[in-house]
C-alpha cells in the first residue's frame, strides 16, 4: 500500500502495479488547531489530576503539623471527694480516636434518658471513678485505685497513669478527672485478652476493711469496660436521648456522665460544636 497526499485527504492504493490504482476511502487528518486542542485537553485533564493529588497529599501533612487539641481544664483542689480517668487514643491526625467507657447497671431517670418516666435499673455507659478514700494520696491515686478495684484493670491500662497527666474538675460532682493518653494498640477489645487474676487471700489476720475488700474483688467486676469512638460519642451527645454505639451494643450516657463531656473544656477538646448541644 502506499498514500499519497492529496487537497487534504489522504488516497491510498495497493502497489501490485500502477495500473491497478484505484482511488480508496478517504481518511480525514486533523488540522494543526485540532490537535492543538486535543493536546490541551489531555494536558488539561493530566494536570488538573495532578493537583488533586498533590492538594490531598498537603491536606493529610498540613493535618498532622497541627498542634493536639489540648484539654484547657481547671485545677482539682484538695478537698476533693471523688476522682475518675478516660483513658483515651489519638488517630493519625491527632483527633480522639477512641474512649474508654464502662458499662454498669445503675439506678437511673428514665425520664433523662428519654425512654419513660420514673426510675429504674438501666445499663449505662460512664468512665470509671470512685470515692476517695483516706490512704489516697491525691486525685490521681484515687483514680488508679478506683479502676483497678472496679475493672480489675484487664490491660494494665492503669501503668500508664504516672507522670504530669492533663485533667480537670468537675464541680457538679466534686469530682477530679486524669485524661490518659495510651497507646492504639492498647485498644484491643477485651474479649481478646484474659481477665486480670484474682488476688489470694492472705493467711495472716486481716482489718474489717482489707476483708471487705477481698470479699468484692471475689465477686465479678462492677464494671464492663469497652472501647468507644469518638464519633459515636459525638453522635450521641447531640441530643438528650442519644446512644453511643459500642462493640457489644447500643447504650445511653449516664446522665453525670453526660453532664461532664459537655462541660465546655471536655467537648472542646473532644471536638464537639457547642451550636449542637441541645
Amino acid at each position: 500500500m502506499w498514500s499519497l497526499p492529496m487537497c487534504g485527504v489522504v488516497m491510498t492504493c495497493p502497489t501490485a502495479s500502477s495500473s491497478s490504482c484505484m482511488p480508496c476511502a478517504a481518511l480525514p487528518v486533523a488540522t494543526p488547531a485540532q490537535r492543538l486542542q486535543v493536546n490541551f485537553a489531555h494536558t488539561l485533564k493530566w494536570t488538573l489530576a495532578l493537583l488533586v493529588c498533590v492538594w490531598a497529599v498537603w491536606r493529610v501533612r498540613r493535618a498532622r503539623q497541627q498542634p493536639r487539641r489540648k484539654l484547657k481544664g481547671f485545677p482539682v483542689p484538695e478537698d476533693y471527694r471523688a476522682a475518675g480517668v478516660i483513658f483515651y487514643t489519638v488517630d493519625e491526625l491527632q483527633n480522639i480516636g477512641q474512649m474508654l467507657l464502662a458499662v454498669e447497671d445503675r439506678k437511673v431517670s428514665l425520664r433523662e434518658l428519654g425512654v419513660g418516666s420514673g426510675s429504674g435499673q438501666k445499663r449505662v455507659l460512664l468512665f470509671p471513678q470512685g470515692k476517695r478514700e483516706q490512704e489516697d494520696v491525691d486525685f490521681v491515686a484515687t483514680a488508679r485505685r478506683e479502676f483497678i478495684e472496679e475493672t480489675g484493670d484487664p490491660t494494665s491500662l492503669s501503668g500508664y497513669l504516672e507522670g504530669d497527666l492533663p485533667s480537670t474538675w468537675f464541680p457538679a460532682a466534686k469530682m477530679g478527672v486524669v485524661f490518659c493518653e495510651v497507646p492504639a494498640s492498647a485498644a484491643e477489645p477485651f474479649s481478646q485478652r484474659a481477665p486480670a487474676p484474682q488476688p489470694e487471700p492472705r493467711p495472716r489476720r486481716q482489718q474489717p476493711r482489707q476483708q471487705e475488700k477481698q470479699s468484692q474483688q471475689k465477686k465479678p467486676w462492677p464494671l464492663q469496660p469497652v472501647w468507644v469512638n469518638v464519633s459515636s460519642l459525638r453522635d450521641a451527645l447531640k441530643s438528650s436521648t442519644g446512644q453511643v454505639a459500642t462493640t457489644i451494643g447500643l447504650f445511653h450516657l449516664f446522665p453525670v456522665t453526660r453532664k461532664f463531656l459537655l462541660l465546655n473544656e471536655v467537648s472542646g477538646w473532644l471536638g464537639i460544636s457547642h451550636a449542637r448541644h441541645k
